[in-house]
């Protein structure tokens, strides 16, 4: 028994208050965190905003009034009140009603909805730089920055930036709307405005760079590098001040692949395949930056049936299974198969988002057939079909026959046995899911290709990877 009563009853009274102090925070904790898991499920009852059409590395959003971040993928839908971040050495692009936002590494926007969320859309740009594309069809979008706003119309191309110094806006296509306190001037095609934090507007020397507009893709269909047309408006420059051009395969410059110096307004450079990024200089400094991509088109080779392939049959028409290569870009691809090696007018047409295709409605004879990669709207030039190949189906009455005779080609045989090991480069803003249905034609397909690659972590996959598809 203790000597002192009194003091045993106040330590037992504390350990009591401490012990209520921390139910009561673990209380707020839980009620804290079922409020933002439940915002987060109202979200899902909204009508998206948009959706992420392209992601590189790591792209954040934050729910409105959530408190956690949460990554987000290809696919993803985006609501009106999220906030969106792209990391450093992070880029990613938004559809929001035919309007494409891309937005640059370091910038943060805010998604909202006027009249309550009944109106259109307006994206605030809080930080960073980003970059419009208006495509013909949209109702145009509304962009905030720093209480000024700014009204692309539809065919607009823009890029507006909100730093330090203050604001500024470029229009490389069409026209659009800037309005601050009530007041509203029309920005051309390579013009630009420039206020600082105040509102003031800022004289300074710059190049609204009209081509290549901001994160243009282009497509070559030519073995040969791409010519690539560099052209800007000067503003605020004297004749005899010339530009310099740099121009690398990644974002930082640490190796610099081109470089033209002494220009008034204009270059010309021929690039291949890949991603570029560019910025524009008048003695030490960068007036614009930008980047754009290149894509060869005319890379699709036909694999299987190998040319010259006899399929037989004796009652019922066989199953041919049509297999090209994978285009880097590519949403889908156009198959074309004919019974003359003229396609002006090819019997049978299809549409595939895979790599493969099987049909078993051709007949008895020779076919001919050639597979052509298209790509969305937003990709300049044109796609090429690729070099045709033919097969023959022969009706027999043989049932012993061979179904499948392939032609042994010492030459290509082994570019044949190293198809049969069918495998898939790993694209910028690919998930397993969305591999897996390219393949499956089904997203939950993708243990199949995590089991067969021995993938650690199932949500962390990097472009230039290589897998199996089982």
């Amino acid at each position: 028994m203790s000597d002192k009563p009194g003091l045993s009853y106040k330590l037992r009274f504390i350990d009591v208050i401490v012990l209520l102090l921390f139910i009561f925070t673990a209380c707020v904790g839980v009620f804290l965190f079922r409020k933002d898991i439940m915002r987060t499920f109202d979200a899902r009852d909204m009508e998206p905003a948009g959706i992420i059409v392209v992601r590189n590395n790591i792209i954040q959003r934050r729910h409105a009034d959530r408190v956690a971040w949460d990554r987000i993928f290809v696919d993803s839908p985006v609501y009106p009140g999220d906030l969106i971040r792209a990391a450093e050495l992070s880029s990613t692009n938004i559809d929001i009603e035919n309007n494409e936002i891309f937005l640059n590494e370091n910038t943060l926007i805010r998604i909202q909805q006027s009249m309550g969320g009944m109106g259109s859309f307006l994206v605030e740009l809080r930080e960073g730089n980003l970059s419009v594309t208006s495509g013909p069809e949209s109702p145009g979008i509304m962009l905030d920055l720093m209480g000024s706003q700014v009204q692309a119309s539809s065919g607009t191309v823009l890029n507006a930036e909100v730093g330090d110094e203050g604001i500024a806006v470029q229009v490389s296509e069409g026209t659009a709307e800037f309005i601050q306190e009530g007041q509203v001037r029309e920005i051309s095609q390579g013009a630009m405005i420039a206020l600082d934090t105040q509102g003031t507007e800022r004289i300074v020397p710059a190049a609204v760079v009209t081509r290549p507009v901001s994160n243009a893709r282009y497509l070559n269909n030519r073995q040969t590098p791409l010519e690539i047309n560099f052209l800007w408006n000067r503003i605020n420059l004297e004749d005899n001040e010339l530009l310099r051009l740099e121009i690398s395969g990644d974002s930082g410059f640490t190796s610099v692949s081109r470089t033209i110096n002494r220009l008034n307004d204009g270059a010309n450079v021929s690039l291949p395949q890949g991603r570029w990024f560019w910025r524009l200089y008048f003695e030490n400094t960068i007036l614009n930056r930008g980047q754009f991509s290149i894509v060869d088109s005319y890379t699709t080779a036909l694999v299987s049936p190998v040319t010259g392939s006899v399929f037989r049959y004796y009652d019922t028409l066989p199953q041919v299974r049509f297999q090209w290569t994978e285009t880097e870009g590519a949403s889908r691809y156009t198959i074309e198969i004919n019974n003359t090696s003229d396609f002006s007018s090819p019997a049978i047409t299809r549409e595939s988002n895979g790599v493969s295709l099987i049909l078993s409605v051709l007949e008895h004879g020779t076919w001919f057939w050639r597979v052509k990669p298209v790509f969305s709207s937003l990709y300049e030039g044109e796609s090429s079909f690729s070099s045709a190949s033919s097969f023959r189906i022969e009706k027999t009455a043989d049932i012993a026959a061979p179904a499948i005779e392939i032609p042994v080609i010492p030459a290509v045989r082994p570019a044949v046995q190293a198809v049969s090991r069918r495998t898939h480069t790993v694209r910028a803003g690919e998930t397993l899911g969305r591999i897996a249905y390219q393949y499956y034609g089904d997203h939950m397909q993708w243990p199949r290709i995590f089991a067969a690659n021995n993938i650690a972590n199932q949500d962390l996959i990097f472009p230039g990877q290589i897998f199996i598809i089982p």
